[in-house]
């Protein structure tokens, strides 16, 4: 009995690891795109119906469908018509330039705004800011712990005017929180950065709004948690780099006074293949009435109204 019990386990086994495999090996080729009203802690009239895309972690080079899925979300950010384009950083794999119209797209769209990530100093100093001309050449302006004030020009003359900050990448050391010390304007102020461990390290009431990338929510993830343990992938490869993990992981926080958003970023690195950790861009549309009064303050589902579109890229994607 003991012998059978044995088998019928290992078979078992095989059956749920090959499962697995296959889930790994398609996830990457199914693209989200989360779509949300938000409503801001601090509700403003002025900034009603702004649009905001978040994109983040390409790894353009990398392995397995980075630079495909990277091209399919450029493609697919034009039918949401953002009023401002926010990059998080990680635009080539390990750092490695390559040669592509994959970021040409970004040159259409009147207000884009990017910060770096671990992987754009991989090489160097000197490399990162062959990245940073290479983005301002497409339109992106790469805010190195700056501020910038940005008025976007809206339907029938109006105006939606927002202060965004950009932090330098945290994961390496390049940023100055210290900057958020200033205080909030009358108008939403939006936190840009790459890695969400700088959170720690922000005042209380910095800022409406912040998104970071860098997690990939694990890249592989077999635990539940919304904070990376021994059964994420990413967990092994920041003991790897003698890096300290992020608290913030995955999706929505309420942190430090604000809203907190970790996106599971586009592209692959390391690995060819995803697991629970779907590739994804997030579209946001700033709407007061998304709030819900229902629940408690500092409930992230207080002020968000989410719905999700999944795109499976096509056989001509893929090559």
């Amino acid at each position: 009995m003991r012998g059978a019990a044995r088998q019928l386990g290992a078979i078992v086994g095989s059956i749920g690891a090959t499962l697995l495999l296959l889930l790994a090996s398609r996830e990457p080729r199914q693209l989200l795109v989360r779509r949300a009203r938000l409503a801001l802690p601090r509700p403003r009239e002025s900034a009603t119906g702004l649009r905001l895309a978040f994109l983040t972690d390409f790894h353009a080079g990398g392995p397995g469908t980075s630079t495909q899925l990277s091209r399919t979300a450029l493609h697919l950010l034009a039918s949401w018509r953002p009023d401002l384009v926010l990059l998080g950083g990680d635009y080539f794999d390990q750092g490695n330039m390559v040669d592509t119209a994959l970021f040409d797209e970004l040159a259409r769209y009147e207000n884009v705004f990017g910060v770096l990530g671990n992987h754009d100093y991989r090489r160097g100093t000197t490399n990162a800011q062959a990245i940073v001309r290479f983005l301002e050449a497409r339109n992106v302006r790469v805010l190195r712990n700056e501020f910038v004030t940005i008025t976007v020009e809206r339907q029938q003359g109006a105006t939606g005017t927002i202060e965004l900050i950009g932090l330098d990448d945290p994961y390496t050391g390049y940023d100055r929180p210290e900057i958020l010390k200033r205080p909030l304007p009358p108008h939403p102020r939006l936190l840009l950065a790459h890695a969400p461990s700088v959170v720690e390290r922000l005042p209380v009431g910095c800022a409406d709004l912040a998104l970071f990338g860098h997690t990939h929510w694990g890249q592989v993830r077999l635990s539940p948690s919304r904070t990376i343990g021994l059964l994420d992938a990413a967990w092994y490869l920041d003991r790897w780099r003698h890096k300290p993990h992020a608290r913030l992981q995955r999706g929505w926080f309420w942190e430090k006074g604000m809203l907190v958003y970790v996106s599971a970023g586009i592209g692959l690195t390391q690995l060819p293949f995803r697991l629970f950790a779907s590739p994804e861009i997030l579209c946001l549309e700033l709407d007061p009435d998304a709030h819900d009064p229902q629940r408690a303050c500092d409930d992230p589902l207080r002020y968000i109204r989410s719905s999700t579109v999944r795109h499976t890229l096509q056989r001509e994607e893929r090559r």
